[in-house]
């Protein structure tokens, strides 16, 4: 006898085992603890298998993990935003724990004690304020900051090694798989230090630090993806890297002066 797809109303014949319009299982039954229990092992084992792998070969072989995954070997691997999500939650986790930023700013009562005019002190005082909601914001949204970054870079090397047979979309997944597991490792060798050190002339040195391991290891992994062998494909992978972050940063800096200052920067910077 005919029956119907429960998922969709698809109309079914005994011979099917599987739904030919939405695939779902012709076998449902009801709900009971047993399904539940091998539906949680199996999706766990599942999500565990493809993360170890991923996050084994990112490890000890990032740059051949990605061309894996790029040339073909999807289900052999953790899906990159899947796994960039779970990186990014593990590090807000981490930083909820240590804590590892350094204060908001403040007004500064002898920059405050320099500017005579009211109009001036008002412009530096909101000054203060947005710089500090914008540190605030970037604390607590390092995953949108971390997803604008990988389409950012992925682009701009795409540029300089469009030569070397790889897509934008191609060097953003790479970017993405590389800077997702850096900052997840560095969340557990930097961050403790820099939390202890917050507040202290340390803080910045170990800020570069971080910043510095997770450039020579993203270069490693995209040295290897690129195909290049040897010092010299090494150091151009890093020279590339350096020069598209230094211009990103010089981009974000004049945005950030912009909204923060409002056109009054030289009114105030005098008096800092």
């Amino acid at each position: 006898m005919r029956s119907t797809c429960l998922n969709c109303s698809e109309t079914l014949y005994p011979r099917d085992k599987y739904c030919g319009h939405c695939g779902q299982n012709t076998a449902i039954g009801r709900i009971s603890f047993k399904e539940l229990s091998n539906e949680f092992f199996r999706t766990v084992l599942h999500v565990e298998r493809g993360a170890m792998r991923l996050f084994k070969g990112l490890l000890i072989g990032p740059g051949k993990t990605a061309t894996e995954y790029v040339e073909g070997k999807r289900r052999a691997y953790f899906n990159p935003f899947t796994f960039l999500t779970l990186c990014i939650a593990f590090v807000l986790l981490m930083n909820n724990w240590l804590k590892p930023y350094g204060d908001l700013p403040v007004p500064d009562q002898e920059v405050l004690n320099r500017i005579s005019d009211p109009h001036t002190r008002e412009i530096y005082l909101h000054s203060v304020e947005r710089t500090a909601s914008i540190q605030d914001f970037s604390n607590k949204n390092m995953n949108l900051l971390s997803v604008l970054l990988g389409p950012y870079f992925g682009c701009c090397l795409w540029i300089f090694f469009r030569k070397r047979k790889r897509n934008a979309a191609e060097i953003t997944v790479a970017f993405i798989l590389f800077m997702a597991f850096a900052t997840a490792v560095n969340s557990l060798l930097i961050s403790p230090w820099r939390a202890a050190y917050r507040n202290s002339n340390v803080y910045y040195p170990l800020l570069c630090l971080d910043i510095l391991l997770q450039t020579l290891y993203i270069t490693w992994g995209l040295s290897v993806f690129f195909n290049y062998r040897g010092i010299n494909g090494y150091l151009k992978v890093l020279g590339a890297l350096c020069l598209v972050g230094i211009i990103g940063f010089i981009i974000l800096m004049i945005g950030l002066m912009i909204y923060v200052y409002r056109g009054d920067l030289f009114e105030v910077l005098k008096y800092l």
